[in-house]
């Protein structure tokens, strides 16, 4: 079994899902995530897109964080586009994510 990845390498293959966010954010992200990586486990073979998800979920809960209206914005278009192709998963601190066209070719839809 291999080491989970660090939390930096986690903020960088983060960010490829997350390209508005990060563009707005700038110098925060780095901190945010950084926050966000404390309290969350990715798992899964889509666990960089779970890590994503959960990330953007973390910044809407975060109340001592004031979101400007455009980084509100990018976090819930990088949030859509995100969710039309995934679904979230959690069991306490662990987060995965499943693509939604296997759970309905799972079930036979």
């Amino acid at each position: 079994m291999h080491a989970p990845p660090e939390p930096v390498e986690r903020m960088w293959k983060t960010s490829q899902f997350l390209p508005q966010t990060v563009r707005l954010l700038g110098t925060r992200y780095r901190a945010l995530f950084l926050a966000h990586a404390q309290l969350c486990r990715p798992s899964g073979d889509a666990g960089t897109v779970a890590d994503a998800m959960a990330f953007v979920d973390f910044m809407f809960r975060q109340e001592r964080v004031g979101l400007l209206d455009n980084e509100r914005r990018a976090l819930l278009a990088d949030k859509r586009a995100l969710r039309r192709r995934f679904r979230l998963k959690r069991n306490g601190e662990d987060v995965s994510a499943s693509e939604k066209w296997k759970i309905l070719q799972w079930i036979g839809l």
